[in-house]
């Protein structure tokens, strides 16, 4: 699970933000936390917030920070994701910091970050929490590393490639490393999905239609999700029909939705005329599994575009029930969805909102932390039975478009 994500000079975000999932002491929604060994987990956190005020850039930069532990070195070549290609704030000469507080399948709490300037290491580190403090794993400054090994004997490495990460490389290097293999598996099990990327559909389409094809329960769950929400489709059909038939066919496969129409008489239709709505939830639908049934980390960037509210609020539901949330996943989302923004659905700290300042500058905060000024509340905090979204509507919040006239000129 993830307990703590902080970011620093990353976009628009030039002071360090931190997006906290560890529940608070609210006694409100308790069923919205996860209650474990180690602590109490929030399992949602929406992030509101105008358009460009910086939503996005706190999910990219977790996704920028997965992508640097996990990416070769060949394809950073052919897609570098260096400090040009994110944009770090006013492109000054201050590193990009990156950290996350995690509790691993081992029931490990880590602490695992790096410093990156233009694109070489600067400082990484990795702790285990035990009891209630930090012990380090490693610490690295620049290119020089001291290790922890066997009986806390401290191992000096230098001349560390500048430019890759020692988690890694030492992971690499040492598969059998449970402290190094429980934090590099966090990240391979955590998913960032940009919807509005166009090979994102394509690819998404190619990986389900191998699972149905290959996977006869995989199919049945997944009729059944989709039958949750559109009553009307009746069976989920591939062509070719096999594996091997897909291999003779250039690996191309076709997906047919099959429909009870006019009279019980069955259609099919092929999936591009889906609804937008019904075709995201299908793609989404693996996703969902992986993070409820084994505890992943989702982050999706605008969940609700195009779909309805009371959909949105079904897949909210699904990662705040126990009983379907099985594994503790959690879901970290964007949003504009004004009509979920309420006490019914979301304790006060499972809400927050991304807002940027007068000089670009963009910061994040949740609704339990926020502080009112308004006359009648000056220096108060926000009650439980506040609405929610008609206060954020209405500015109480902050993190709202500031809208200008527009004159219109007619004259030629």
């Amino acid at each position: 699970m993830l307990i703590r994500f902080s970011f620093k000079n990353f976009k628009s975000f030039k002071d360090e933000n931190c997006l906290d999932m560890e529940a608070t002491s609210l006694k409100e929604h308790e069923y919205n936390v996860a209650k474990i060994d180690n602590g109490e987990y929030l399992k949602v956190s929406a992030i509101y917030g105008a358009n460009a005020s910086g939503k996005t850039n706190v999910l990219q930069a977790f996704d920028y920070m997965k992508k640097r532990i996990l990416v070769s070195d060949d394809s950073k070549k052919n897609s570098p994701i260096d400090e040009e290609n994110i944009y770090s704030f006013m492109i000054n000469d201050e590193p990009i910091a990156l950290e996350v507080e995690i509790l691993a399948k081992n029931n490990k709490i880590y602490k695992y970050g790096f410093e990156v300037l233009k694109n070489k290491i600067v400082s990484e580190w990795l702790f285990e929490k035990r009891v209630n403090k930090f012990y380090s794993i490693f610490e690295r400054n620049n290119n020089n590393v001291q290790i922890m090994k066997v009986k806390n004997k401290l191992f000096d490495l230098t001349n560390v490639d500048d430019t890759s990460l020692f988690l890694k490389s030492f992971r690499s290097i040492d598969k059998s490393n449970e402290d190094f293999g429980n934090v590099y598996d966090w990240f391979v099990n955590s998913t960032y999905l940009d919807l509005g990327n166009p090979n994102f559909e394509r690819f998404i389409n190619n990986r389900i239609s191998l699972k149905i094809l290959s996977d006869e329960n995989y199919r049945k769950e997944l009729l059944k999700f989709i039958k949750t929400f559109d009553s009307g489709i009746e069976e989920i059909k591939t062509t070719p029909d096999s594996i091997e038939a897909v291999k003779s066919n250039n690996g191309i496969i076709d997906i047919e939705v099959i429909h009870k129409g006019e009279n019980g008489e069955l259609k099919a239709l092929p999936f591009y005329l889906e609804s937008n709505g019904t075709r995201k939830m299908f793609h989404l639908f693996d996703f969902f599994m992986d993070a409820l049934k084994n505890g992943m980390v989702l982050f999706i960037d605008e969940l609700d575009a195009k779909l309805h509210p009371l959909l949105t609020r079904y897949i909210i539901n699904l990662f705040h029930n126990s009983e379907t949330n099985k594994g503790n996943g959690q879901l970290i989302y964007s949003t504009h969805d004004t009509v979920n923004l309420n006490k019914e659905t979301f304790r006060r700290d499972e809400i927050w909102f991304a807002e940027k300042d007068k000089d670009g500058i963009s910061e994040i905060y949740a609704l339990s932390d926020y502080i009112l000024e308004d006359d009648k509340n000056v220096g108060k905090k926000v009650r439980n039975d506040a609405t929610y979204n008609k206060d954020y509507l209405t500015g109480r919040y902050g993190a709202i478009p500031v809208l200008e006239e527009f004159d219109i000129d007619y004259e030629k």
